[in-house]
């Protein structure tokens, strides 16, 4: 293989030594629609007497039996049929030479015809990946293929570095002499830096095809209050490499590697050390971020959890910074928007609830009870040990900070009191009299509670869905933002309703707030009363999804839901309010778009016919005398028309079937070429995460880790990286490998499983000795 010094720019067609070529899925073909855009350009009255001078030119169709229309879109300028590139936009007369096509494309964008030269199925090829490989990584991994599965290996498992010195590494890379693994922490540190360097240049040139990026992060401090800032960058693959796609002739060429909706990567992950941060010390380490990787111009929306365990991140300093370093090359969107994590609404919406519930006694004693059961079954070895053999599963533990966990351990308690009720009446009271001490006052509880706990525990089942649901990357995507939002005013909507003692209809869906006959209502309340008080951070955290057009424009631009989807969600009059604020956002967006298209079109023509070899060769007999030029046409308000014209009939096209995210990303890969303007950003908010649940995983992960954090942040990039660019096989890494469960296994079987504490020990021989005398 060929050393491409610009690795940057270079597209490697893969197979991979150690991926395993997944099986394609049959070709995608492309459509076009049959309406075709109409221009309206206003001209002057010259202008329109050369269209009728060159009539018998239009009328030779030399562009239709051109082979080289396939590359070119057809549309009428005021009766005068034009030729675009589908890859630029350039435009060409019918009455011009025809081998200006040929030219323009041989040109300008060579790759594109060369499957004709040796006459190949237009087929995608199968180891063509929508994440390109660059071209130094795909050098290394080719060359030293032993070194790649040695760093598999070791960033999996967050393996010690000096595992490469053992012996048995040794005697095994001896065996695979010809396939040579590191043998050394010398060799080992050198290839971590240099994968490191490739991979960090194959993201890079992966981000070169996109337009805007949604970077999302969020800050974590450990036990041992070393805080962590975790970056990351969601973006919707080669949108802008209009040759790639041409080439795919597949809607994969949109998905990731795994062929899902779904390419976040891991830009960073800071070490912060112990000291206290403020906001402004986050944004700078965030913002020296963005320049690194080159995302200043191309940042459109930022996700985050503003409550850290540091100080809490205040948007407005947010926006300050941003006004200084001023993104604004492919500013989609106008502005940077700041919007909350999902996830996190939720949990400061359960906080609430559980925060309420504990000042009621009953339910304070509850919590306490089930918690501490949890803990005993934990920490005690014959406990666990008893309740594994039975197969009882145990109780989780409580996240001090995901208050959602409090609901999963109630849950799995009355799920399996049964059995945990079982088991501890077929304790024998001599053999297990610690076991009884231990648990026999927080095991036991009246019908009434239990009752009452299952009312909890149904009412408060709608926040575990939507927590779980959103961890899934088909939702957790913008147009899930209003769905979210009705759902949940529904929700409390509903709650008002039982509260004032009204039945629920089976029709709402929710007529579980009903209860059962045989719990009271002033038990009822105590649960209702708790949601109610949630209210109020619905409120203000949901707040600004509710008004910000985005999220409106992400549901209409999902052709599988549309205006469709908000009629199934509000009222009509709402509705048409929302729908005046996305067609105004709309209008707007697709203004800016042309200007700023007209805009690169004037300046690269400009420096075409820039002579720069001596700028003091002007000869003024050669340029123009402004006063004798005409003035240019009144052509705005028709220009706005024009761009227009794409939304208006977007809105007539009718809702696909479906509701996954590969269904709609399908739909636009097939109407690009009809729809230009709009497609980038319809794929730039279906790859807007709505939640920071990835950023999450990373610290989920450290959290686990029984290591020095000096080198968590390489591993956690090359881990991201090798798992995103298909080198663990296309598939992922196991983060179960991380979990060490001291009770899985009990090889030592001659070992006590059990102690007793001292006095438990005296109690019991005093007892013998009493019985002796």
């Amino acid at each position: 293989m060929s050393n491409d010094s610009n690795d940057s720019s270079t597209i490697i067609e893969q197979k991979m030594p150690l991926t395993e070529t997944s099986t394609a899925r049959p070709g995608i073909s492309s459509q076009s629609s049959s309406a075709k855009p109409i221009e309206m350009i206003k001209t002057t009255t010259s202008s329109s007497l050369k269209v009728k001078n060159r009539v018998k030119k239009i009328g030779s169709r030399w562009m239709e039996r051109s082979s080289f229309k396939k590359h070119f879109n057809f549309l009428y300028l005021n009766n005068r049929k034009r030729a675009k590139c589908i890859y630029c936009g350039k435009m060409f007369k019918e009455g011009e030479s025809t081998g200006n096509l040929s030219k323009h494309i041989t040109a300008v964008h060579p790759n594109v015809d060369k499957r004709k030269e040796s006459k190949v199925s237009e087929v995608v090829p199968e180891d063509l990946k929508p994440l390109r490989l660059s071209g130094s990584l795909m050098q290394e991994v080719l060359e030293n293929p032993g070194v790649l599965e040695t760093l598999l290996l070791i960033t999996e498992g967050f393996l010690p570095f000096s595992f490469v010195r053992s012996r048995s590494w040794r005697m095994i890379n001896r065996t695979y002499a010809v396939n040579a693994l590191i043998d050394s922490t010398e060799t080992l540190y050198t290839k971590i830096k240099l994968y490191k360097k490739v991979l960090n240049e194959t993201l890079q040139l992966n981000l070169k095809d996109t337009t805007m990026v949604n970077v999302h992060f969020n800050i974590w401090t450990s036990p041992s209050n070393v805080s962590f800032l975790a970056v990351m960058v969601s973006f919707a693959p080669n949108i802008l490499n209009m040759e790639l796609l041409e080439q795919a002739n597949d809607a994969k060429i949109l998905l990731n590697n795994r062929g899902e909706s779904r390419n976040c990567h891991l830009l960073e992950f800071v070490n912060l050390g112990r000291k206290r941060l403020t906001g402004a010390n986050i944004y700078k380490v965030f913002g020296d971020i963005l320049i690194r990787h080159k995302l200043v111009d191309k940042l459109g929306i930022i996700t985050m959890n503003n409550a850290t365990n540091n100080e809490p991140l205040d948007k407005s300093l947010f926006y300050d910074y941003l006004n200084k370093i001023k993104p604004s090359r492919y500013q989609m969107l106008g502005k940077v928007s700041v919007i909350g994590c999902a996830n996190h609404v939720l949990n400061l919406i359960f906080e609430r609830i559980i925060k309420t519930l504990s000042e009621d006694p009953r339910f304070r004693e509850v919590f306490r009870k089930v918690t501490k059961l949890a803990e005993v079954m934990r920490n005690s070895t014959a406990i666990n040990a008893s309740l594994k053999e039975r197969g009882i599963p145990l109780i989780p533990y409580e996240s001090e900070t995901r208050w959602i966990n409090t609901w999963r351990q109630i849950t799995v308690f009355l799920q399996n009191y049964p059995a945990y009720s079982e088991w501890f009446k077929a304790l024998d009271p001599k053999s297990h009299t610690h076991i009884i001490k231990q648990i026999q006052t927080i095991i036991a509880f009246d019908e009434r509670t239990i009752q009452l706990l299952t009312y909890f525990v149904k009412c408060c089942n709608i926040f575990s869905d939507l927590n779980s649901t959103f961890q899934n990357g088909e939702f957790n995507n913008l147009p899930q933002g209003i769905p979210l939002y009705y759902l949940l005013s529904h929700y409390y909507k509903q709650c008002r309703t039982a509260l004032t003692g009204n039945h629920i209809p089976k029709t709402s869906g929710m007529d579980y707030f009903n209860g059962p006959e045989s719990l009271s209502m002033d038990d009822k309340r105590i649960v209702l009363e708790a949601i109610r008080e949630s209210y109020t951070y619905y409120q203000d955290d949901l707040s600004d999804l509710e008004a910000n057009p985005l999220f409106y424009v992400a549901v209409i631009l999902d052709p599988t839901a549309k205006q469709q989807k908000l009629n199934e969600l509000m009222e009509e009059a709402d509705v048409e309010f929302k729908m005046s604020k996305v067609n105004s956002f709309i209008r707007n967006f697709l203004k800016v778009q042309k200007l700023r298209y007209d805009t690169e079109e004037a300046l690269k023509a400009l420096k075409e016919n820039r002579n720069n070899d001596d700028l003091l060769s002007f000869n003024i007999r050669l340029a123009p005398d402004p006063s004798k030029l005409s003035p240019p046409p009144p052509v705005e308000a028709e220009k706005n028309d024009e761009s227009l014209e794409e939304w208006e009939r977007y809105q007539k096209e009718p809702v696909i079937p479906g509701d996954s995210r590969e269904e709609a990303v399908k739909w636009w890969y097939d109407h690009r070429h009809s729809y230009p303007t709009l497609f980038p950003l319809a794929m730039s908010l279906f790859y807007t995460k709505f939640t920071s649940n990835d950023v999450e995983k990373c610290f989920s992960i450290t959290e686990r880790l029984d290591r020095p954090y000096n080198d968590i942040a390489t591993m956690m990039i090359l881990r991201d990286r090798f798992s995103n660019f298909g080198l663990y096989k296309n598939g992922l890494p196991s983060d179960s490998i991380l979990d060490g469960d001291d009770f899985d296994m009990n090889l030592d079987n001659n070992i006590y499983t059990f102690l007793p504490n001292d006095s438990d020990h005296e109690q019991e021989n005093s007892d013998a000795m009493s019985q002796e005398s």
